[in-house]
């Protein structure tokens, strides 16, 4: 072998080193990017929530200092990621406690919808009604699912409004009674305007656009402005 060729596979050696020992700061720097955000995630949601959502084993530190620091019950401890082929046990039998956590747990991931409380159970069930689920559940499946976690504290509570939509409260924080109160309005037209809440409630003008800016700012109401219809909250999922 002459002295070119091996100095060429000394140098493809090196090389290889060089790239091996990169690759492994750049797993071990990914690594700690993820588990960081694990944390601040954890924190959030245990903040914000009252909920840890434990399913990175490595973090069992965190989440006993969190439960001790906002005095979270084991009931709202979630430790397993629960997937479609865990409700679905067979062709036609369903597992409603795991179908209510599946619910659970999609409604804490979603980023733009983190902070709302109440929700309308339709649009509960477009979050479960998916793949290998989509067509072998229903409403009622649903609904014996949520009731499921009510009675073992997961979940706050189900409100069944006059119009006869139920909500699903989440978290016990982030709703209040006047809200409650404008959706059962909005349920008839599926929009209102402040002059709309205020004829039906009685209620003064600061009163009805409060409450109005916090639906809005909940993701429930999309607010609309024309100049022949004034200034409108629509609520797509009422």
């Amino acid at each position: 072998m002459g002295i070119r060729k091996i100095e060429d596979e000394i140098d493809l050696r090196e090389a290889m080193r060089r790239k091996a020992a990169e690759l492994k700061i750049k797993d071990i720097q990914a690594k700690a990017s993820t588990e960081n955000f694990t944390k601040e995630k954890l924190k959030d949601l245990a903040q914000k929530h009252g909920v840890i959502l434990a399913l990175t084993p490595e973090l069992k530190k965190e989440v006993r200092e969190l439960q001790k620091m906002y005095n979270i019950p084991s009931s709202k401890i979630i430790t397993e990621q629960i997937t479609e082929h865990d409700v679905l046990i067979k062709i036609t039998k369903i597992n409603h406690e795991k179908l209510g956590l599946l619910a659970y747990q999609r409604q804490l991931l979603q980023k733009e919808e983190i902070g709302v409380g109440l929700v309308p159970i339709n649009e509960v069930f477009d979050l479960v009604n998916t793949g290998i689920l989509k067509g072998n559940i229903d409403l009622k499946d649903l609904l014996k699912a949520l009731r499921i976690l009510e009675k073992k504290h997961v979940i706050d509570d189900l409100l069944k409004l006059e119009s006869g939509v139920v909500m699903v409260r989440f978290f016990p924080v982030q709703y209040t009674s006047d809200q409650v109160k404008i959706i059962g309005v909005a349920k008839e037209k599926g929009f209102v305007s402040v002059e709309d809440v205020c004829l039906a409630l009685n209620w003064s003008q600061d009163r009805a656009i409060k409450t109005l800016e916090s639906l809005e700012s909940s993701g429930i109401a999309k607010f609309r402005e024309s100049i022949l219809k004034g200034k409108q909250w629509y609520f797509p999922s009422v």
